[in-house]
């Protein structure tokens, strides 16, 4: 039985996954599989009008991936979505699942290069690197940007 209301396994086509934005959770009456309602956790997103039930394991999974038990906190974070083969009430079946990873984030290294090579000393630089992002001081370019930075004013 499936609420067409809310995202499911049926909601992504041939194993697709979906990145989304967390833009609210609340409690809601929702029909469960008995037809009867139920106190759920319903997670809305930024990217689509529809929100997705969220049960005990999918709830885990944000909060693993995010470091954080608390919802208020979900707000802006992003996560995976996909499917997984689960058995549920006596079959196999197409579950929605929340995937074990953030998203990978693909970033514009410009301004953190811009912002190393504006710095005068090595103190500038370090407060300017402890700013920047982990993905910026992963990102090849601005690594490259630092070195050279940190030979020219060393």
């Amino acid at each position: 039985m499936h609420n067409y209301e809310y995202l499911g396994a049926y909601s992504l086509e041939n194993g697709e996954d979906w990145t989304l934005t967390i833009k609210a959770t609340q409690q809601e009456m929702v029909k469960g599989q008995s037809g009867r309602d139920e106190s759920c956790m319903v997670c809305y997103f930024e990217e689509d009008a529809k929100g997705m039930i969220l049960n005990k394991t999918n709830a885990k999974m944000i909060q693993t991936v995010h470091g954080t038990p608390y919802v208020e906190e979900w707000i802006g974070k992003q996560i995976v979505l996909g499917t997984e083969k689960v058995t549920a009430f006596g079959e196999t079946t197409d579950a929605l699942r929340i995937r074990a990873y953030k998203p990978k984030v693909e970033i514009d290294p410009m301004e953190a290069i811009a912002r190393i090579e504006s710095c005068l000393d090595l103190k500038e630089m370090k407060k300017v690197w402890q700013e920047l992002t982990n993905d910026e001081r992963n990102n090849k370019q601005v690594l490259t940007a630092k070195n050279n930075m940190k030979n020219e004013i060393a």
